[in-house]
């Protein structure tokens, strides 16, 4: 017989047992009864049955406290440490939730996120993906055109926040210029103007400003100041093996100095451009790769996700910080999916798609996939209102083949966007008192960002992070510094670069590119999960 506990043991053991222990083991079975002869009747000692149900309770908590105490796993806790207990009977939280149905999701079968819709906007993610089958061919088509694949980018801006550690030396952190004379005269005119010079013609030259107070960023007009002239197809945004403490730096400052509230937990394998595969020391880091089964997806995404680590921006913030704070995650999300989707597998020596590398960078974040949707809205909804002035501008690039394509793609774009119909109102942003006070925050926010996009270390991170800051910069600047009048009739009171309209339009790419890999994954995934069940024995 095992020696008896005594009460104050039992109630060092009852303290032991995690909070969710009760919840994950069920309700306790009761313990067979006696023979019929030794039973006494119940109405006569209902106190012996609750007595002996408390005995098996406090014996199962005391076994699962054991448990518990080395493996983890054992109670569906989360493996990280300091985590906490899971309760596996929770429902997955929004995001997670979100991640899961759109991995799973089979063809003809909607997103079944609340409504069904795009947070802050009047789209639903299934016309979002519609929408973009319409017109990623079309877009793939204009950035290959010599006018959209044309720019001019400050790259060697120094960096005015920290002491940066060094440039990435890689052969795929270098970009490659364009040999100038190539580039049409028109663009890479030096204008002189009396105005440029100080109050006496022939001293030295005033320095120009960055932005005027219409710009939501840094533009650098081609046609002035300094930069490289690149051709962005022959410098595509994918794994360039730059990452570590330098790229966290960079993301780390962009979240925490400049949206709002938010204290983000960054691990060195999920915050920057380039490998996830090399972490700070060096050392390997694999990728995650998902379950075979479908019902483990969830409670896997869950205890990948750092939701719980303040990654989230908080509720109660004016509607303009979220819009500003999914801008910015939407952004790392979708430069998260290019290095996973042309990833450099340094086996087969091929650039190809890598699932480990989508599931680990955006399941540890999944509030980023949705606003990669957000961003697309965004800018669709920008060149819906700029349509105008689009079909009237002079796309002309000396290139007798690729002036008549974009003469003959951009209206083809510009109806298709339109025909998406109302998806974002930004006349709700930026109203009442606060209003005016609230867009220069915003603004000189994500001029900041701009900035910080020069202390990054790799060359080509740095052409498409710009790239693609100013890009969304073009898309804020037709949305809130101007009124609809502004794009019909002659445009006089438009100051658009012609930078400013190629990131745009590159930058639409871009997220057209990632909404389709997000496709893409999803049928890898799913293959996964065929293959899997293909390989089982049959019964």
């Amino acid at each position: 017989m095992p020696p008896k506990r005594t009460p104050a043991a039992r109630r060092r053991r009852s303290r032991s047992r995690p909070p969710a222990a009760a919840q994950a083991r069920g309700p306790a079975t009761p313990p067979p009864p006696p023979p019929d002869g030794d039973r006494p009747p119940l109405r006569r000692r209902p106190w012996l049955w609750r007595a002996a149900r408390i005995a098996v309770l406090a014996a199962a908590a005391a076994a699962t406290a054991y448990v518990a105490r080395d493996s983890p796993r054992v109670l569906g806790l989360s493996p990280r440490a300091g985590a906490g207990p899971a309760d596996p009977a929770a429902p997955p939280s929004q995001n997670v939730g979100f991640m899961a149905q759109v991995l799973q999701k089979s063809r003809g079968q909607n997103i079944c996120k609340p409504e069904g819709f795009v947070s802050d906007t009047y789209s639903d993610f299934d016309s979002v993906e519609a929408l973009n089958r319409r017109v990623a061919g079309l877009l793939d088509r204009l950035v290959h055109t010599r006018f959209f694949r044309t720019l001019r980018v400050d790259l060697y801006k120094p960096c005015r926040f920290w002491r940066t550690e060094g440039s990435c030396f890689q052969r795929d952190c270098i970009v490659q210029p364009l040999d100038e004379a190539s580039v049409p005269a028109a663009w890479r005119a030096q204008t002189v103007d009396q105005n440029d010079f100080g109050p006496f013609l022939g001293s030295l030259p005033r320095r120009r400003l960055e932005h005027t107070d219409r710009d939501f960023s840094v533009v650098n007009d081609e046609r002035n100041g300094d930069g490289v002239w690149l051709d962005l197809i022959a410098n595509p945004e994918r794994f360039t093996g730059y990452a570590g403490a330098g790229a966290n730096a960079v993301w780390m400052s962009i979240y925490q100095d400049n949206c709002f509230g938010v204290a983000p937990f960054l691990q060195d394998t999920a915050g920057g451009w380039g490998s996830q595969l090399v972490n700070v020391d060096g050392k390997s880091m694999p990728f995650v790769q998902p379950p075979h089964k479908r019902r483990e997806l969830t409670p896997f995404l869950e205890s990948l996700a750092e939701e719980d680590r303040g990654v989230t921006l908080p509720t109660d913030v004016p509607h303009e910080y979220r819009v500003f704070y999914r801008v910015i995650s939407g952004l790392h999300a979708s430069v998260s999916t290019h290095i996973c989707a042309e990833y450099f597998n340094a086996t087969s020596g091929r650039w190809e798609p890598n699932l480990g590398c989508f599931i680990s960078r955006i399941g540890a974040f999944p509030d980023r996939l949705q606003n990669m949707y957000f961003n697309f809205v965004l800018l669709t909804r920008a060149l819906q209102k700029m349509e105008p002035y689009l079909a009237a501008y002079d796309y002309s690039a000396g290139a007798p083949a690729d002036d008549r394509a974009v003469a003959r793609l951009v209206p083809k774009l510009l109806r298709a966007v339109r025909r998406a119909g109302p998806i974002f109102d930004e006349k709700e942003l930026f109203v009442g008192p606060a209003g005016p006070a609230l867009k220069a925050e915003f603004k000189e926010s994500f001029r900041n960002i701009t900035r910080i996009l020069d202390c990054t270390g790799c060359e080509k991170c740095r052409l498409w992070g710009k790239t693609q800051a100013l890009g969304i910069g073009a898309a804020l600047k037709a949305l809130f510094s101007y009124p609809d009048r502004a794009f019909r009739g002659r445009f006089t009171s438009l100051d658009f670069k012609r930078n400013e309209l190629v990131a745009l339009v590159t930058t639409y790419y871009q997220f057209s590119r990632s909404l389709a890999s997000i496709e893409m994954f999803r049928d890898m995934y799913q293959n996964i999960v065929t293959d899997w069940r293909a390989a089982q024995p049959i019964a």
